[in-house]
């Protein structure tokens, strides 16, 4: 086995991985005509299992969750599956926390499915469902999994909205880390929990905030992480808003330092570091994509579930039964020469293909536009005609069998990406489809039927259940763009203003901003187009 331990760090990470961990649930509640989709991946990758003291066998996701004190909202620490008595670390915490926070009441969506768990009942009230658009105030109010009591680890030190002591700039995050371990230790207990029960760990899957001081906390902890584990691949989502709310202009300043220490220092402690920005409708309008996505760009119940649809299918490929690869290969592929450890993450959602087939898909895509239907996460991507790319790998899932011209579609679609022939690329194609549990969001249009396929149809009965997507992980001069737009903002700001960086332990000072100025012309220079190199 080999498993793969994930770590959510901030608000945008819980969201995006409480999508993550949502359509997980559904690959073991498919249908019958659906179950061998499935038996093409292997749970055991990202799952665990165990024993409650009662003997109940339990089967829970391997992963650490962090947020500050109220960003929990209603969840608990123990749950229906573990109480007290099943976690043993509960004795040494001289705080005896079980509760993260009782003050905060259940979402009607989360009452919903305890009533459903309680009659058996397998179907949720429509009404409710139908509200969560409205609803959702917190990633937890439409979390629909059971995790274990270690994965549960709120920062003590830090309450969430909290305007005398925000939790809002690097400096803050990587005091904050080592405040927290002196008090909860964390690191000694939960996360050597699930790394020691590991046969053979093949690596971290990190999903980190680095707009606000998370950013700061995950370098912490990562230093922590490579003392003792200094080549196992660790890949990091480094998470930003798009529409990030600016309390003041000095509020949006730091959040470009946090974006510029984030992308540099993370990428250092990085396998791989992906620079995430949250979905734009002008990205999608771009894409081509516009006529079958419609979502809500300042939510982030709408934005994280498209970033976590791109994140669980590009994680596919460790996951799978059979042919395999392994986070490390994907490394090589990507960072071969070691210091391209930046790559961007693309995705096609839904990955359009007609229900009257591949060929009328390919045709009407090229009268369109050309069949390059994919939403860029970054926040600025190369304007070259002539782009770059060092490694890639590219997953499908969810394409028709029952239809005739698969092959040609797929020419078609790659050819922009991929030479077949060169080692550094890599193609997979799966059965499986995307899963949509009823807590997705709706953001599909009318014009992709239940089936997940385009349709001509003027509306819908039934949402999708499943989708087809298509995601691109690549490192290249795309990135470029990203990178200068970063030392650009930076070049703006006088960092002697913000005093509040250089105090405490983990102060950072005049000489750690000059490097990560040089870091930043270091990457710009690594991530530059041949063709550019010949004009200068």
């Amino acid at each position: 086995m080999r498993e793969i331990l994930t770590i959510q760090l901030g608000s945008i990470a819980n969201h995006v991985g409480t999508h993550f961990w949502n359509a997980q649930e559904e690959y073991f509640n498919y249908s019958e005509s659906s179950e061998s989709h499935t038996q093409e991946l292997n749970h055991d990758v990202l799952y665990r299992s165990g024993e409650t003291s009662n003997g109940v066998t339990t089967y829970t996701p391997r992963t650490l969750i962090y947020d500050l004190k109220g960003g929990f909202g209603s969840m608990q620490k123990y749950n229906r599956l573990f109480n007290a008595d099943d976690d043993h670390q509960q004795v040494t915490w001289e705080q005896g926390v079980n509760r993260i926070d009782r003050s905060v009441n259940k979402s009607q969506y989360q009452h919903e499915l305890d009533r459903m768990e309680t009659e058996n009942d397998p179907n949720a009230n429509l009404d409710i469902v139908q509200q969560l658009d409205s609803s959702v105030n917190n990633w937890s109010d439409y979390n629909r999994i059971y995790y274990h009591p270690r994965s549960i680890n709120p920062i003590v030190t830090h309450q969430m909205d909290n305007e005398i002591t925000p939790f809002d700039n690097y400096t803050i995050g990587r005091q904050a880390y080592n405040e927290n371990e002196k008090e909860m230790d964390i690191f000694e207990d939960n996360f050597r929990f699930f790394v020691e029960e590991c046969d053979n760990l093949q690596g971290f899957q990190i999903f980190t905030d680095v707009d606000d001081a998370f950013g700061g906390f995950t370098e912490s902890l990562l230093d922590n992480i490579r003392d003792e584990y200094l080549k196992t691949p660790v890949m990091t989502y480094g998470l930003s808003d798009s529409h990030a709310e600016y309390r003041t202009d000095r509020h949006k300043q730091k959040i470009i330092l946090n974006r510029a220490f984030g992308i540099t220092r993370l990428a250092e402690l990085s396998s791989i570091y992906i620079p995430i920005y949250t979905p734009t409708v002008s990205a999608t309008k771009s894409s081509g994509l516009s006529h079958y996505l419609y979502f809500n760009e300042y939510s982030r119940y709408h934005t994280s579930a498209i970033i976590a649809a791109a994140i669980e299918t590009n994680s596919l490929p460790y996951r799978l039964k059979h042919n395999s690869v392994t986070m490390a290969e994907t490394v090589s592929k990507l960072n071969w020469v070691r210091n391209t450890s930046l790559a961007s993450l693309s995705v096609s959602l839904p990955l359009p293909i007609s229900e009257k087939g591949y060929i009328e898909t390919i045709e009407t895509m090229t009268k369109q536009t050309q069949l390059r239907p994919t939403i860029s996460l970054l926040d600025r991507i190369s304007t070259n005609e002539k782009i770059d790319t060092y490694g890639e790998s590219i997953v499908t899932r969810g394409l028709p069998t029952n239809m005739q011209g698969q092959s040609e579609y797929l020419q078609k679609l790659y050819k922009d990406f991929t030479d077949e022939n060169d080692p550094l690329q890599s193609r997979f194609s799966l059965d499986t489809s995307f899963p949509l549990p009823d807590s997705y969001p709706r953001i599909f249009t009318n014009r992709v039927n239940t089936d997940g396929l385009i349709c001509n149809a003027t509306y819908t009965i039934d949402p999708a259940k499943s989708v087809p997507v298509m995601t691109r992980l690549e490192s290249g001069s795309i990135l470029k763009a990203t990178v200068d737009q970063q030392l650009k903002n930076l070049e703006k700001i006088r960092f002697a203003d913000f005093y509040e960086y250089a105090q405490g332990e983990c102060a950072l000072t005049r000489e750690d901003f000059l490097e990560t100025k040089e870091a930043l012309i270091g990457l710009s220079d690594v991530y530059t187009n041949d063709d550019d190199n010949m004009m200068i």
